[in-house]
């Protein structure tokens, strides 16, 4: 029995006609959970503006060298977090990653020697990631920005030259750096994003300090530091990365599938219509 092309170009019809129930479902249901994501309440908002406040009191008297006012805050800080509900305000690694620059904090101002240094690099961490918690558009963390590029531009000068003491100093700086911004990061941006530049600060840092002839691997990853750290700073558009469906991009998401599913549908269509001329053999069991 032999069926004519045209049965198979109403399947591809069906399929084609599907596609924009399948893109009004994929837009739905991004619509849905941004709806059904939880809304800060008035009362969570004040709380954590008060903790950032406090935070911001904390910051100020222990720059200033009142160490023992900045261990009192620190008291606060640590009466007020466990009272305060983040949903809708950050996610899970956000709440984890304030809890340990708190809890780090908390250990500097409370050792037997207290560190001067450690003190004010853990106030500064705790300022940036409260601020960041009431700041969600335009946070203080931002003003980083420079200071990170540079320290890659040092870093992959160094490589280039081959000067092993100047690309260990880089990697060391730009380790720093970056401890200062992390938990702000993890508060703001996508807990994956922020896994990817700990690697590659990690690995150059590991490199500077370990390897016999760093310099090739550095430079290698030198362009995917820069790639990253302006994805996460969101200082220009960055190609390497397929958007993700997550509620900063549900449209743009939901484009790309659908231009998926019409391309896949279209080439299926043009290979039903090219194969045996349009028109398939059916054979019975016993003629196989």
């Amino acid at each position: 029995m032999r069926l004519l092309k045209k049965s198979k170009w109403m399947w591809v019809g069906i399929m084609l006609a599907a596609v924009p129930l399948i893109l009004f479902g994929c837009a739905q249901s991004a619509k849905e959970r941004a709806a059904s994501a939880p809304k800060p309440t008035q009362e969570q908002l004040q709380k954590v503006e008060l903790l950032n406040r406090t935070a911001d009191d904390m910051y100020k008297r222990v720059t200033q060298g009142d160490v023992s006012g900045g261990r009192e805050v620190l008291k606060q800080l640590n009466d007020q977090l466990p009272k305060i509900q983040f949903e809708g305000i950050t996610t899970a690694d956000g709440i984890r990653a304030l809890t340990n620059v708190l809890n780090d904090a908390t250990r500097t101002f409370n050792a037997v020697k207290f560190n001067p240094n450690e003190g004010q690099l853990n106030a500064v961490r705790l300022r940036l990631a409260t601020d960041a918690l009431t700041h969600a558009s335009q946070p203080m963390w931002l003003q980083y920005y420079k200071q990170l590029s540079d320290d890659i531009s040092k870093l992959e000068k160094s490589a280039k030259a081959k000067n092993k003491a100047d690309l260990r100093k880089a990697a060391g700086d730009l380790s720093l750096h970056y401890s200062i911004v992390h938990p702000s990061l993890l508060i703001s941006r996508s807990a994956t994003d922020v896994e990817k530049m700990d690697s590659l600060t990690a690995f150059v840092k590991g490199q500077a300090e370990g390897s016999e002839d760093p310099f090739k691997n550095v430079l290698n990853a030198v362009p995917h530091l820069v790639q990253i750290l302006d994805k996460l700073f969101m200082k220009k558009e960055t190609t390497a990365y397929l958007p993700y469906a997550d509620q900063q991009n549900p449209i743009l998401w939901t484009l790309v599938l659908g231009s998926i599913i019409m391309s896949a549908l279209s080439f299926a269509g043009w290979r039903l219509s090219k194969k045996d001329d349009g028109v398939v053999t059916i054979r019975r069991s016993e003629d196989a």
